[in-house]
């Protein structure tokens, strides 16, 4: 629960210039993905990194239409089915994590470095 809530107030921290989807300068996303502050990320830490970011930027829904939702909500929704109405649900994107962490691990070491973390979000 306690990761949770870190997680949740670390997303609650992006800051958005004019829409761009950019985040702030002092938010490094690996400081929140890296809860035990290995070094690594994990893919459960990951997983729990993500749900931060669905409950945050979707404002916990069960459901979102993936194409009305602004930048940095298609940014998290990356890799995420939709269905023939264009949803994307919780569940599908829950279930999408491991993808995800896979894709994320550029050099298939099973974990992610801060550089991989940092890839999976918008520029800044």
């Amino acid at each position: 629960m306690r990761l949770k809530i870190v997680l949740m107030s670390c997303v609650a921290s992006l800051s958005f210039a004019g829409g761009s989807g950019a985040y702030a300068q002092d938010f490094d996303p690996f400081d929140f993905a890296d809860a035990d502050h290995d070094g690594k990320v994990t893919q459960a830490e990951y997983a729990v990194f993500r749900e931060g970011g669905w409950n945050y930027v979707m404002n916990g829904a069960e459901s979102v239409k993936a194409a009305d939702q602004v930048d940095m909500a298609k940014v998290i929704l990356d890799g995420t089915p939709v269905d023939a109405k264009g949803m994307a649900t919780h569940a599908a994107y829950t279930a999408a994590s491991a993808t995800m962490f896979k894709k994320a691990d550029k050099n298939n070491d099973g974990f992610l470095d801060a550089a991989e973390i940092r890839a999976t979000m918008p520029a800044n």
